[in-house]
This record gives C-alpha cells, structure tokens and sequence, in this order.
C-alpha cells in the first residue's frame, strides 16, 4: 500500500474514535477546564515539630575587663633620716595600725633625749633651790621685822618715860636725848628690815618665774627628743598588709621618701566600664561574679552614677566579698546579665517577619494557625514576644512549605 493511502486510513480512525468517545459521553455531563494556574488540593499533612511557649525574662550576659584595686593603698614614706637597722615586718605580712615596719638606727635620737632629760633635771633642781631660798630668807627677814617692830615698841615707851620724868626733874636733860636716839635708831632698824623684807620678795617674784619658764623649756626639748626617737620606727598608718618593702637593713633612709607599700585588703575593689544600656543592670547594691586565677568572686556594686564619660562608657566600682588575697593592679574578668526583655519566650526559628510584621505558627486542632506578634527582645538564638498566650504549642522550626490553616501531625518536641 502506498504511503498517501495509509495517512488516510489513520485520519478515518482518528474520527471514528472521536465520534463514538461523543456518542459514550453522558449527557448533561459537564466538561472539565485543564487551569495550569489552579493551586491543587492541600490534602498533605505536613510533619512539625512543636515548642510551649513560656513566660520569662530574656536577658543576656555580658564580661568587662576589670582592674584590682585598692581605696586605701599607700606608700608610707620616713618621718626621719637614718640608716635602716631592722626589718619588722616583712612582704605580705598583716600588720595592724601603728605596728612597726622599719626600725632606723636610733643611737643619736637617744642620746638627745638623754641629754634632754639631764637638762630638766638641772632646771628643776634649780627652780627648787630658788623656792627654798626664798622660804629660808623669808623667814629670817620675817624675823627681823617682828624682833625690830618689838624693839621700837620699847624704844618708844622708854621715850615717853624719861619724857616725863623730865618734866617732874626725876631725869636730867642728857636722859632724855639718849632716849630720844635710841627711839630714833630703832624706828630705822625697823624701817631697813621691812625694806630688807620687800626686796627679798621682788627678788623671789623675778627670779623663780625665770626658774619655771627654764623647767617648762627643758620638757618641751624632751618632748621633741622624744618624737625624734619614736620617728626612727617607720610604722604602718592602717592596718593592711606589706605589700612591698621599698628598703632592706643597711639602705639609707631619706626623710619624706618611701619606705614601703601598705594595702588595706579590706577595701579590695574592681573598677571597670559598661555602655550606658547596661548600666540599668549595675546599680548601686547590685551583685555579679568576678573571675580571677580560675576561681570566681562575688563582688558588690558600691558605685555606679549611669552617667556615661566621654568615652560613652559608664565608670562602676564594686566591693569584692572575700577579695583579701587578689593582687592589688591585676585584671580580671567582670561577669554580669542584663535583661533584655519581659514577655513569651521562643526560639528565633520559631518567628517568621514579613512585609505584615513578624508572626509564629501555633498547633490549634490539628492545623497550623498564623498569629501575629511583637518582638519584645532577641539575644542568642531565643526571642521575647508579646501578643502569643502562654503555653500555647508553636510549630518550630517552621516548614518552607507550611500555610495558614494547613493540617499538621505533630511528630515531637523540637530539641
């Protein structure tokens, strides 16, 4: 059969085909549209994974470095020039306020204060011997006067009698004179021996004032003997430890310079900075751990202003509890958390955002329910939202493919 002929036998099938697929067709029947664009039927349970939503506090830990200091660290110089004799306390010792550290070489103070102490004792002996002096002459001057006082009384009667005998002729005129004179001399005795009297009285009042201001001027040269003496003892202001001795026995002292280092370890602080955002979260009184050699402190903030420097970091200084042996000027490492967020706690996977906002996935009868959120805070792979009940079950991680209201099989808690 030629070609031409088996074209048309085919052709007469093809219609032949057709005529009877029409003939078998129901009438009324209605013909389906082939829509490419159609979305098909959402008859696939998608597997999840689900997590309960909790209620909490996002918050986030932060490290600063800090430095080791001290409020009370000192270097305690020489009140006293002088060759260092002995070492009394030495490095990393605790000493108490007022102990002895350094003993300079003290030979020449104490020969002062020797020689001092000689020097008061002839002023008081002087000032002694003036004060008896004046009793003892005192006394006889004293003496004196009365034994010259008695002697005018009686001059003075013997007078009056030869006055009168006279005048009755019992007594001659040369009587008379003679008692006369012997009256006159014994009112000068009198008079000499209160003057006598007197001048030994200005004599006392000059002379032991003088006395006493010597007796007072030889204690003061004690006193300073004293103080130089007691300066040859480099002692430790505070009580704290010896952290280093800046002299050894036989080194020259030189007054005003440094002997050696003392640190209060009771006042032991950190000091470090923070940006001004977490500044909230170190107010005065709050607590942090504080790393240091591998082992942790608990420190204590004592001051915190929240103003920011210049450097647009907050300054914080904190007590260390129980800091005693941490070296003064090392670093360590300042350990805090700061709250990032209050609401319903979610891992970052379990929030979608788009063009609407961000939105999660919740399980509600077996099909996922899109609601949406607010984002509180994000840190760390975990989010706070608000707008989502506590303990509702969110699909996480959320599926590529998952829509609104697509049923779902939950196959366990998400890791």
């Amino acid at each position: 059969m030629s070609r031409a002929g088996r074209s048309a036998r085919l052709v007469g099938a093809a219609l032949l085909t057709g005529t009877l697929l029409s003939a078998c067709t129901p009438p009324g029947a209605a013909k389906k549209k082939n829509d490419l664009d159609a979305a098909p039927p959402k008859t696939t349970v998608i597997s999840v994974r689900t997590v309960t939503a909790t209620p909490g506090v996002l918050e986030v830990q932060r490290t600063a470095a800090a430095t080791i200091r001290a409020e009370r660290d000192s270097r305690v110089a020489a009140q006293s020039s002088g060759v260092v004799g002995r070492v009394l306390a030495r490095e990393g010792e605790q000493v108490v306020a007022g102990a002895g550290v350094l003993q300079l070489d003290d030979t020449a103070q104490r020969q002062a204060l020797e020689t001092a102490r000689l020097q008061l004792r002839q002023a008081q002996i002087s000032l002694e011997q003036a004060r008896t002096t004046r009793a003892q002459s005192g006394g006889a001057l004293q003496s004196a006067v009365t034994s010259a006082e008695a002697a005018l009384a009686q001059a003075q009667q013997n007078a009056a009698s030869a006055e009168k005998l006279y005048a009755l002729g019992g007594v001659s005129l040369a009587d008379v004179q003679a008692a006369r004179s012997a009256l006159a001399q014994a009112q000068s005795s009198l008079a000499q021996a209160r003057q006598n009297l007197v001048q030994n009285g200005r004599s006392a009042q000059n002379s032991i004032p003088l006395q006493q201001v010597q007796v007072q001027s030889a204690q003061v040269a004690v006193a300073q003997a004293q103080e130089n003496l007691s300066r040859t003892v480099i002692r430790a202001p505070f009580a704290g430890t010896v952290a280093l001795l800046l002299l050894q026995e036989g080194e020259f002292a030189a007054q005003g310079a440094a002997a050696f280092r003392l640190v209060d370890p009771g006042s032991v602080r950190v000091k470090f900075s923070v940006p001004a955002s977490d500044a909230g979260a170190l107010e005065d009184g709050a607590t942090f751990n504080l790393g240091y050699g591998g082992r942790n402190y608990v420190a204590r903030v004592v001051d915190s202003a929240g103003i920011a420097g210049s450097d647009r970091l907050v300054p914080v200084t904190a007590r260390v509890e129980g800091g005693a042996a941490l070296p003064v000027g090392a670093a360590a490492q300042a350990r805090y958390r700061v709250v990032l967020g209050r609401g319903v706690l979610l891992p970052s996977s379990a929030v979608q955002a788009d063009t609407d906002g961000n939105s999660v996935y919740r399980l509600d009868g077996g099909r996922a329910r899109r609601q949406q959120v607010s984002l509180v805070a994000e840190s760390a792979g975990r989010v706070a939202v608000a707008g989502l009940e506590p303990g509702a079950a969110v699909i996480q991680p959320v599926p590529a493919s998952l829509q609104d209201g697509a049923p779902v099989k939950v196959t366990g808690a998400a890791p």
